[in-house]
């Protein structure tokens, strides 16, 4: 079976790379094994892809502040892969479970519940998937918040527990639902040869203030106890993503108060049943993270 992935690279590919023999698609050289460098134009993946039975398809955008390369990296290269690969090919492709939205009428929600994409990174990842669909053959899974290893993004808040200087959204209450990359990227090798349709790739979702708890506790420090609302926190985001269009790097974006201060939870039922998705605890997870943290300090 001749499988080809994209985004071989980032922090979910590295971990895909461990269970799937697959050939690396990249812009530049990265070193990966049996990678192929190409511009990912129409031209050079018809020739590249003419043998591919599978495509992993796992590059996109999370620059969540600039909508037009969410777009182009999201929706367009999808197209592209699919448009040029061959029409017995299987496209598995990573979604997210930000195509539900941010308001619910049913919580948990699974695959039936219907989506309602409403900020530009979900609109561009409902986009891909309806993109997908048009392949016979294909797997799109919706990942939760992925967290593990070598995600240094929670470091920063990390680093505001420790200093005293997080704040809690809303009431605290609110579950966050999240998945281990390793757990995510077995569900993503294991939808190659069994995926058909859409999955749920979400583990157990805890309550923000647990979170908060539960890294305090490991790094030996007080919890936070000060309260924002989510319309504060959702205009410090903005403000945050305004200096990264002059170059400044933001640790807080739109996307990110929504992660963290909007109520949300998922089955995933279908992807235990199909793809042998078993999640393990947030906690065991959240201990993982601050453990390295720590180590890096």
């Amino acid at each position: 079976m001749k499988i080809y992935i994209t985004g071989a690279s980032g922090r979910l590919g590295r971990h895909v790379m461990r269970f799937v023999g697959a050939v690396p698609l990249v812009r530049e050289a990265k070193g990966l094994p049996g990678e192929i460098v190409t511009d990912f134009s129409a031209e050079s993946l018809r020739k590249i892809l003419k043998d591919a039975d599978c495509v992993i398809h796992l590059a996109g955008s999370m620059r969540f502040w600039d909508e037009g390369e969410m777009h182009r990296a999201n929706v367009e290269l999808t197209r592209k892969i699919v448009e040029n690969s061959p029409d017995r090919c299987k496209i598995v492709l990573a979604s997210s479970i930000s195509v539900y939205g941010k308001k619910w009428k049913e919580i948990p929600a699974d695959e039936a519940t219907p989506t309602h994409p409403d900020s530009a990174y979900a609109r561009s990842k409902w986009e891909a998937e309806e993109i997908a669909r048009k392949k016979g053959k294909h797997a799109i899974l919706r990942i939760g918040t992925i967290y593990g290893t070598e995600f240094e993004d929670y470091f920063n808040i990390l680093h505001m527990l420790e200093k005293g200087k997080m704040f809690i959204i809303g009431d605290g209450r609110n579950r966050v639902p999240f998945v281990h990359v390793e757990d995510a990227a077995k569900a993503v090798a294991a939808a190659v040869e069994k995926g058909q349709g859409v999955y749920v790739v979400c583990g157990e979702s805890r309550a923000q203030e647990d979170i908060y708890s539960i890294a305090c506790r490991e790094l030996g420090v007080r919890p936070p106890k000060k309260h924002v609302s989510f319309w504060m926190a959702n205009l410090l985001g903005r403000l945050q993503e305004l200096g990264a269009l002059i170059g400044m790097k933001p640790k807080l974006t739109r996307e990110h108060v929504s992660i963290l201060g909007k109520d949300r939870a998922f089955k995933w039922e279908r992807a235990k049943r199909e793809l042998g998705f078993h999640p393990r605890w947030a906690e065991e997870g959240i201990i993982e993270v601050v453990k390295e943290y720590k180590q890096g300090k």
